[in-house]
């Protein structure tokens, strides 16, 4: 599993979209009560904090592989309901049928191997239990990257993109077929897959940019890395293209994920 090392970083990225998410995802993922969730990459807490939002019987258990998003989620998630541990989601450190659900939020890109990833969730879960993921449809519902790609490609050589622009679409499950084969490859039952659709203000064009160059994620490292010319290029290229009607003027992004659910037989 890719580990990222700057929480803070992401939070102002990409984890205020993950926040948005999270309660629609738990809505969709177990609409039953949880008296013990399993938070698999549990990154900054949010989907941990979702859960315990949404019941007052809930118990989770958050498991991530860097460290210092464990810290963080602790220090997010100041509830005695929750604990969060440093762990791999391929080797899940929790007897069979530990928990009532097991959910990843926007995780399965970063695992390796994320058919174990989904096979160590179900083996956590009790007969009966739901095991949910959900994934930003990276190929066509994120407009906040693909407007990235798009003034990148535009304004940069592209000698200077190198592999990670070149492929743009960062690898996983992006779409509701491929989450539904998985699951069912898994042997989870009566497997269903439903979209999810949030939107995020930004307070101005700084706003949505500065967090490009935080270095919290693959795509962000990259954008740190332009020479100083190729970043003033993209950003005059982006000023163009963000759908706001001055530099200090507010305005929204849509953002599309797909969800899916099964439960252990």
């Amino acid at each position: 599993m890719t580990v990222f090392a700057n929480p803070d970083a992401y939070e102002s990225w990409m984890g205020r979209w993950s926040a948005r998410l999270a309660p629609d995802f738990v809505r969709f993922a177990a609409p039953g009560p949880l008296s013990r969730c399993l938070d698999v990459g549990a990154g900054t807490g949010v989907l941990a904090a979702a859960v315990l939002a949404a019941s007052e019987e809930a118990r989770v258990v958050g498991i991530e592989p860097a460290g210092s998003y464990v810290e963080f989620a602790r220090a997010r998630v100041a509830d005695g309901r929750a604990r969060f541990e440093v762990g791999d989601a391929q080797a899940l450190p929790f007897e069979d049928g530990s928990f009532d659900a097991a959910l990843a939020l926007l995780v399965l890109q970063q695992v390796p191997d994320a058919p174990k990833a989904v096979a160590e969730m179900r083996r956590v879960t009790h007969a009966g239990g739901p095991v949910a993921a959900c994934q930003w449809d990276f190929r066509d519902g994120m407009p906040m990257l693909s407007l990235f790609w798009d003034a990148v490609r535009a304004a940069v050589p592209t000698d200077a993109l190198g592999d990670q622009a070149a492929r743009r679409n960062p690898p996983g499950y992006s779409d509701e077929a491929a989450l539904a084969q998985l699951w069912a490859e898994a042997g989870l039952a009566d497997v269903e897959t439903g979209r999810l659709d949030v939107t995020l203000e930004f307070a101005s064009f700084d706003d949505y940019w500065r967090p490009f160059l935080g270095g919290a994620t693959p795509t962000s490292s990259f954008a740190a890395t332009l020479t100083e010319e190729m970043r003033q290029a993209v950003e005059a290229r982006l000023r163009e293209m963000v759908p706001a009607p001055g530099p200090e003027s507010p305005f929204a992004l849509p953002a599309r994920a797909w969800a899916v659910r099964g439960n252990v037989p």
